[in-house]
C-alpha cells in the first residue's frame, strides 16, 4: 500500500494541520489514495471488529470463573455450613434418623404384603349354630364398615373366628396394638383352623409397629412351616434382609 504510513497518521490523528489538510484535498482528486484509505479501513474495521469479539470472549470467560468461583464459594460455605448442621442434628438426634429410615422401609414392607381379608367366604359358609353377633359382625367388616362389625365381635369376646375379624377390623381402622391382642388370643387356642391367618397377621402388626425382633421370630416360624403364608413369609424376610 503505497500511501500507508499517511493513511495511518490520517486516522490516528497524527498529520499536523497543514498535512491534514492536503490528505483531504488529496482524497478528492486521487482516487489509488481513496481506494487504499477505505481499504485501509475496511482492514481495520474488521480487526477491531475480531478484537472486540476477542475482548468480550474473554470478559464473558472471566465473568463465568469470577461466577463460578463465587458460586464454589457460596456453595463450599453453604456445604460447610451443612455439614456442620448435619453433623450437630446427628449429635442432638442420635439415632432417631436411622430409624426413621428404617421404620419407612418396614411401613413400604407391611403396604407390600398385606392385603385386606375378604369375609364372604366364612359368611357364606358360616354353620347356623354361629353367634349370631360374630355373623352380624363379619357382614358389617365385609362392607367395611368396621366400627360397627367390632361391636358386634366383641359381644361374643370368646369366639376364635370373631377375635380373627376383631383383629382384622382393628388392622383397618389402624388400631395396630389392639389387633395384636386379637391375634396372640386366637394363636392362644392351639385347637383352631385360624392360627395360619392370626400368626401372619400378628407378624405383620409387629412389623408396622416397628417390632423387628418380634416380627422377624413369627416370619421365621410361619416360613418354616407348610401353613398358606409360607412362601410368602420367605419372601418377606429376603426382602427384610435388603432393607437392612
Amino acid at each position: 500500500m503505497k500511501n500507508l504510513e499517511k493513511i495511518e497518521k490520517y486516522v490516528n490523528g497524527e498529520l499536523e494541520e497543514s498535512d491534514l489538510w492536503e490528505f483531504k484535498k488529496a482524497l478528492e482528486t486521487d482516487v489509488l489514495l481513496k481506494n487504499e484509505l477505505r481499504q485501509y479501513q475496511e482492514v481495520m474495521e474488521l480487526a477491531q471488529n475480531k478484537e472486540k469479539q476477542n475482548l468480550m470472549a474473554l470478559l464473558n470467560e472471566i465473568h463465568q470463573e469470577n461466577e463460578v468461583s463465587t458460586k464454589k464459594l457460596f456453595l463450599n460455605r453453604h456445604k460447610v455450613s451443612l455439614i456442620a448442621a448435619s453433623i450437630l442434628l446427628l449429635f442432638a438426634v442420635g439415632g432417631s434418623l436411622f430409624l426413621m429410615l428404617n421404620r419407612n422401609s418396614q411401613e413400604e414392607l407391611f403396604a407390600s404384603y398385606y392385603s385386606t381379608e375378604s369375609a364372604s367366604f366364612n359368611v357364606r359358609s358360616a354353620s347356623a349354630g354361629m353367634d349370631q353377633p360374630v355373623m352380624q359382625g363379619m357382614q358389617f367388616y365385609e362392607l367395611q364398615d368396621y366400627n360397627t362389625a367390632l361391636d358386634m365381635f366383641s359381644k361374643v369376646p370368646d369366639n376364635i373366628m370373631g377375635r380373627l375379624y376383631s383383629g382384622l377390623s382393628h388392622i383397618e381402622l389402624g388400631e395396630f396394638d389392639k389387633a395384636i391382642n386379637d391375634f396372640k388370643f386366637v394363636i392362644k387356642h392351639n385347637d383352631n383352623l385360624f392360627i395360619d391367618q392370626a400368626e401372619w397377621y400378628l407378624a405383620l402388626c409387629y412389623l408396622k409397629t416397628n417390632q423387628t425382633k418380634e416380627a422377624t421370630k413369627y416370619f421365621e416360624k410361619i416360613a418354616g412351616d407348610r401353613g398358606f403364608f409360607k412362601t410368602k413369609a420367605q419372601k418377606l424376610l429376603e426382602d427384610l434382609n435388603k432393607s437392612k
